[in-house]
């Protein structure tokens, strides 16, 4: 009986964890750690880390956005970044390419695959 007093009188739990990414996603990761290793790779990272503009409305248009992964140099300069596109996107390539868009108008590269590449594909688009 006092098990069940206890879990009332305990507020209801608001925030849960979430996987940083999907499995297709890791596999990806890992993939890039192969193909080049003596880069960084960051996963997830919000728009806002990446551009910014001093207008509040033209934040707006960005600062929710995540992009999969940026490749880092030895000196922490963006090499590239690089967007997944699983099933998810199909349908939204006009949002796609409007993020494409805001990335490549900051002079950011971006590169888009629907599959994991291979090592040497990946070494062949990105290098």
């Amino acid at each position: 009986m006092l098990l069940v007093a206890a879990s009332y009188l305990r507020p209801k739990q608001k925030y849960f964890p979430k996987k940083v990414i999907t499995p297709f996603e890791a596999k990806m990761f890992a993939r890039l750690k192969q193909a080049f290793p003596e880069h960084h790779i960051l996963a997830q990272v919000a728009f806002s880390a990446l551009i910014t503009n001093s207008n509040y409305k033209i934040r707006s248009r960005f600062n929710r956005k995540v992009t999969d992964f940026v490749l880092l140099d030895q000196q922490m300069n963006v090499v590239i970044i690089i967007e997944l596109d699983d099933p998810t996107h199909i349908g939204k390539e006009s949002e796609d390419a409007e993020r494409d868009a805001m990335l490549l108008e900051a002079g950011y590269q971006v590169i888009r695959y629907t599959e994991i590449p291979s090592i040497r594909q990946l070494q062949q688009d990105i290098l």
